[in-house]
């Protein structure tokens, strides 16, 4: 009996102390579908790995590519992006830090437990490539 109220007495006391870190904004599945890269940017990540045969290792080295490629990252909502190519056919796009995190952060000082961020899975699938979006 004496074990249960000492781990609800620990846990409380975390999170009372944890709240003045950390914060939790609830996100639906409309304002997380708003805030999903495009299908156009996916799109020429492909196009990328199709006319020059790899696939993009930074965001520099896709927008330096062209026109087409740039104009899609230059409006891109997140800073930080991560390209983990696994081999020629697969690749994981990571992106994090969106422009309201960033400015929410600046505003509270504390960290957004429920941020907007993802992947985006390249794969071969019948010698087309697809993408999965997971947020």
């Amino acid at each position: 009996m004496f074990r249960n109220y000492f781990l609800i007495l620990l846990i409380l006391s975390t999170g009372l102390f944890a709240c003045s870190e950390v914060m939790f904004t609830p996100r639906s599945k409309k304002s997380k579908l708003r805030e999903m890269p495009s299908m156009l940017l996916c799109e020429r990540i492909v196009d990328f790995r199709n006319e020059y045969g790899r696939w993009p290792v930074s965001r520099e080295d896709i927008a330096n590519r062209g026109k087409k490629y740039y104009d899609v990252f230059r409006d891109f909502k997140y800073s930080y992006t991560y390209f983990k190519i696994k081999d020629s056919n697969t690749m994981v796009f990571f992106f994090s830090e969106h422009q309201k995190d960033l400015s929410n952060y600046e505003d509270t000082r504390k960290i957004e437990l429920n941020k907007y961020a993802g992947t985006v899975r390249f794969f071969k699938y019948d010698g087309k490539f697809l993408w999965k979006i997971k947020m």
